[in-house]
């Protein structure tokens, strides 16, 4: 665990988030996990996720065309468009397309999310670029409704990127043995 500081009273009291900071898995070539890395920043960058088409179960599909390669291509959607556009990215690397094509890396999916897997003789990976990104629109209801203060915290805050970054590694390459909660376990379908 680290804390991260986002707020500074006037006083000089300082506010900050304890965020879980899981290893670079060593079952994992470091270079590969390096371009997973950057295809997920890339991924939460471009995204902001869509709490209204959620809350309200609109079905929507982004489609991806060589112009979402650009650094300044944005979408709002749900965890499918977030999914989808990785993997997008992902199949622009011969080495990474290649992992894909052998199972290596792959989507899945339960009732109510999508996500990245990575898998290794020993464990499962989880990359979720959903719950890495903190930028959304309309407003988190149910289980999600406590995300609004840390997701304000990342917009108001001095140390925006390093609580965006934080926070995205709890999510990134999460083996499912150290996943204990329900609510994250049920969406994963663990």
């Amino acid at each position: 665990m680290v804390s991260i500081p986002y707020r500074i009273d006037s006083d000089g009291m300082t506010w900050g988030y304890p965020i879980f900071q899981p290893a670079v898995p060593a079952d994992v070539p470091s270079n590969v996990y390096a371009k997973l890395w950057s295809i997920n920043q890339k991924t939460i960058k471009a995204g902001k996720y869509d709490y209204n088409a959620h809350s309200f179960n609109i079905s929507q599909s982004v489609k991806y065309d060589e112009s979402a390669m650009s650094d300044n291509f944005t979408f709002t959607g749900i965890c499918a468009d977030y999914a989808d556009y990785f993997v997008f990215v992902l199949k622009h690397d011969a080495t990474l397309l290649d992992l894909f094509n052998k199972g290596v890396i792959m989507v899945k999916n339960s009732p109510t999310h999508r996500w990245i897997e990575y898998h290794t003789e020993e464990n499962r990976y989880i990359i979720d670029p959903t719950w890495c990104d903190w930028d959304y629109v309309g407003e988190p209801a149910g289980m999600y409704a406590g995300n609004a203060d840390f997701a304000e915290a990342c917009r108001t805050s001095f140390n925006r990127d390093k609580l965006i970054e934080a926070r995205s590694k709890e999510w990134f390459f999460r083996n499912i043995k150290k996943i204990i909660g329900d609510a994250d376990r049920r969406p994963h379908n663990l």
